[in-house]
């Protein structure tokens, strides 16, 4: 069959249809803002030209949403999954976990991000030198524990600098700021999506909150402006193999899936599609209005890839990953 027949017969699959975009987290962080953005994008790029509608299952560290694609949702390539860097370290380390990460159909990445540790200015201890002997103990706030950025990197960060800080966790992502405002929490986490995209951003402008650290393979552009200092800089050298084992996580912070086993024309175009979404001016040009983040293409094809060498780790890294992230 050609190519232009192949795609005819997608297209006419597609045509009319709906597509249901599963977005494993709440609303209003980083996740689901570009997921959102991502929805009304694709379907220009799908032959068919097919609608988006976008459900929200927001259960910790993308568990939910990823078992709902893996286990409930029709192998029709009608439903993608959108997942943060959660999703791989929690199902690295676990073993309940009710799906298999090399089986799903991955689609492509869009964002390598980078995660921040940031905190009110009105905080009486402003350093993280000062963290480690305060009066007052910081109580940092977060999704999850399996969340990268908002479990396992400050968790990684309290240890290896001896903060004195508590973690509360099972916050909604809209709720932080809430509790970060009437001063529950002092402090929090997550990506530069959620940040540059939401209030957090806002305040930083107010000067009610700033950023102590980056957490990445490199420093970020965005924040060049606010002399951010990579973590990788500041933790004692024994833990920076630690942070380094974090980063392939992170370089796959927004994936994008299918259930295992849709047709492999259907997956080969939805590939595609991500591929031309990756340079659809537009859809770049609204993700940098509302979040100041460039898009980062991973292909489907080289994110399995990743996966597999992710499923090879040392058992000593996912045992420590899995006691500071449990």
């Amino acid at each position: 069959m050609s190519m232009g027949a192949a795609r005819a017969d997608v297209g006419d699959f597609y045509k009319g249809k709906r597509i249901k975009m599963i977005v494993a987290s709440g609303e209003g962080g980083g996740v689901d803002l570009l997921a959102r953005a991502v929805s009304r994008h694709l379907g220009k790029h799908i032959a068919g030209h097919p609608r988006f509608v976008v459900n929200n299952i927001p259960q910790p560290s993308a568990i939910g949403g990823a078992s709902f694609v893996y286990n409930v949702a029709k192998p029709d390539g009608l439903t993608i999954g959108a997942a943060s860097a959660g999703l791989f370290s929690r199902a690295v380390t676990r073993r309940n976990i009710k799906f298999k990460l090399d089986r799903f159909t991955w689609l492509g990445n869009l964002y390598s991000a980078t995660v921040l540790f940031w905190m009110r200015t009105d905080f009486p201890c402003q350093t993280f030198e000062a963290l480690k002997t305060c009066p007052q103990r910081l109580k940092f706030g977060g999704t999850s524990r399996g969340s990268t950025g908002y479990g396992l990197v400050p968790a990684l960060i309290r240890e290896a600098l001896g903060l004195k800080m508590d973690m509360i966790v099972g916050y909604k992502n809209t709720a932080i700021v809430l509790a970060l405002e009437q001063g529950e929490v002092q402090a929090s986490g997550g990506d530069i999506i959620g940040f540059f995209g939401g209030q957090p951003f806002e305040m930083m402008k107010q000067g009610q909150v700033k950023i102590l650290a980056q957490v990445a393979g490199k420093k970020a552009p965005e924040l060049a402006e606010y002399n951010v200092p990579l973590i990788t800089d500041i933790v004692p050298a024994s833990y920076k193999p630690l942070f380094e084992m974090v980063n392939p996580w992170i370089d796959m912070a927004r994936p994008y899936f299918a259930p295992p086993g849709v047709p492999a024309d259907r997956a080969k175009h939805l590939q595609d599609a991500f591929k031309k979404l990756a340079r659809d001016k537009a859809f770049t040009n609204e993700v940098k209005r509302a979040a100041r983040i460039d898009i980062t293409l991973v292909p489907g094809d080289r994110m399995l890839s990743n996966i597999k060498a992710m499923l090879d780790l040392p058992p000593k890294v996912k045992k420590k990953n899995h006691q500071l992230g449990a």
